[in-house]
């Protein structure tokens, strides 16, 4: 590893992306918990960033095609970057889908859903900055596992609920909109780690 050249404005820029996922998963638990009239504004605001994360995404990209040398393998790069901005992208459309759908009351489990989203990127944000030396995050590739779990468990607990008899299949088709992109964002930031686990072997 000490003869692989690092870039720190591409881990800077790998970082940055992690932190906008981060900040749009705590504004999505605002939007779950708030009133349906405030919903609009608040995915307005994760709209705008994931137009910044997009436009970092673009940054990594180009750094990496213009690079002669990358700090890692070109392709695991490419991947790592793709897979942040597919977590990002699902979050966006979950409550995108939540206000295109005038969703009254969420499950009340789609709160505990949506929180372990937010556990999820903060943890993957503030993991980030490791990938420069990927040392010390075993704690990390555990902690997601744990989380994707979990919110499999939960996103299965509230598919039983909408099935049970008791909900209308308009309101289940406008909350698994939602609720699905939601597990998708999870499975996005579990492939996160899988991709810098992968990385982390080759180097070892």
């Amino acid at each position: 590893m000490g003869f692989t050249p690092k870039d720190a404005v591409l881990f800077d820029l790998y970082t940055s992306l992690a932190e906008r996922l981060a900040a749009a998963s705590r504004s999505a638990v605002e939007l779950v918990a708030a009133p349906i009239e405030s919903r609009r504004e608040l995915a307005k605001r994760i709209g705008n960033i994931e137009s910044e994360a997009d436009e970092l995404l673009g940054k990594i990209v180009r750094r990496i095609d213009d690079m002669f040398v990358t700090p890692y393998d070109r392709g695991d790069l490419q991947e790592l970057a793709n897979s942040l901005d597919d977590a990002m992208d699902a979050i966006e459309e979950a409550t995108d889908v939540a206000v295109l759908h005038r969703i009254g009351d969420f499950p009340t489990l789609a709160t505990d859903l949506v929180d372990t989203v937010r556990k999820c990127a903060e943890l993957t944000a503030s993991s980030m900055p490791r990938l420069k030396n990927l040392k010390d995050l075993d704690h990390y590739y555990l902690e997601v596992d744990r989380l994707e779990d979990e919110g499999d468990r939960i996103h299965r607990r509230i598919t039983a609920q909408l099935y049970d008899g008791s909900v209308d299949s308009m309101t289940i088709l406008r909350v698994s909109g939602t609720i699905d992109q939601l597990e998708e964002s999870l499975d996005r930031m579990a492939k996160v780690a899988r991709v810098i686990r992968t990385i982390s072997l080759k180097e070892s």
